[in-house]
């Protein structure tokens, strides 16, 4: 294959809320949630709870920077929800806790996007767009709704989206739509595609907007490229697998609806007759193992 992998600076943005106004940058794969890791692996349930410590005594580092021993704490401390956690969270001594005062926030859960999002500094669609976020992708959020939006943690801040297109279920993400609306990044690719293929190239370009580029019809190539029955989605392999599997996972999912033949990816074949992933023979080379793209193919 002779496909080399690009950037695109457009996003077709198929819902409602990113819409109104052009997306204003594309984030990649995943959020920028270095904050969000830490929150998740140190604090865990202790920050979900909101509540924390209520035995020997806690010692929190006040707006002033100075630090203060809370002595015989009652039962339960309760973190005011305005107070935002820190980046920084060191289990000194047993039932001792250390919060910097530098603004994050307390109680998150992870959630999935169930379509392209735009992030919003308010709740508000016409609020400024921080970026935006692809479909699929994990993010923090805090437990705050005002109106239709949410609060997540963006890029370690905070950010607004549509709280109806957020799921706790990675399966929700999966997105249901198809479309035949031309894609904004260009036609070129379905020259000599036949219908159906056209139809997959349509429906996930506007889904996945970091995908790298695509290729289709190839003298050259297989029977179904020379046939006009393949689409091949370019990606980073390795960086992008995640990205890849979820492609992979919304094809399989509209199998009956594009009349797929088979999708192959890193290595792995599914067919509709063998709904499971298989191991494929190596072909000896990231290319031919389809490390670097998902490969979908539909019947005649």
């Amino acid at each position: 294959m002779s496909y080399q992998p690009r950037r695109v600076a457009e996003l077709a943005d198929p819902t409602e809320e990113t819409a109104e106004t052009p997306v204003e940058e594309v984030v990649g794969r995943r959020v920028h949630d270095t904050l969000a890791e830490k929150i998740f692996r140190r604090g865990g349930g202790l920050l979900a709870a909101v509540t924390v410590i209520a035995a020997a005594g806690a010692v929190f580092m006040g707006a002033s920077g100075d630090v203060a021993e809370a002595v015989n704490p009652p039962a339960a401390a309760v973190v005011d929800p305005n107070a935002l956690v820190s980046e920084e969270i060191i289990a000194a001594e047993p039932a001792t806790l250390l919060v910097k005062s530098e603004p994050q926030f307390m109680a998150v859960s992870v959630q999935y996007t169930t379509a392209v999002l735009n992030v919003r500094a308010k709740a508000d669609k016409t609020a400024k767009s921080l970026g935006s976020l692809p479909v699929a992708t994990e993010v923090a959020a805090t437990s705050d709704v005002e109106g239709d939006y949410r609060q997540i943690l963006y890029r370690d801040k905070l950010g607004w989206v549509l709280a109806s297109s957020l799921s706790d279920s990675i399966d929700d993400a999966v997105p249901s739509g198809t479309s035949m609306k031309p894609c904004s990044r260009g036609s070129a690719v379905e020259n000599r595609l036949r219908k159906g293929t056209i139809y997959i190239y349509r429906s996930v370009c506007p889904l996945f907007p970091a995908v790298n580029s695509y290729g289709g019809w190839r003298a050259g190539g297989m029977q179904f490229h020379r046939n006009g029955r393949a689409l091949d989605i370019m990606l980073t392999p390795g960086k992008e697998s995640a990205l890849g599997w979820k492609i992979a996972k919304y094809l399989t999912t509209h199998a009956a609806t594009f009349n797929i033949d088979h999708v192959i990816f890193e290595q792995k074949i599914w067919t509709p007759s063998s709904p499971t992933w298989s191991h494929m023979a190596d072909r000896g080379g990231i290319t031919a193992n389809h490390y670097d793209h998902v490969h979908v193919a539909i019947r005649g």
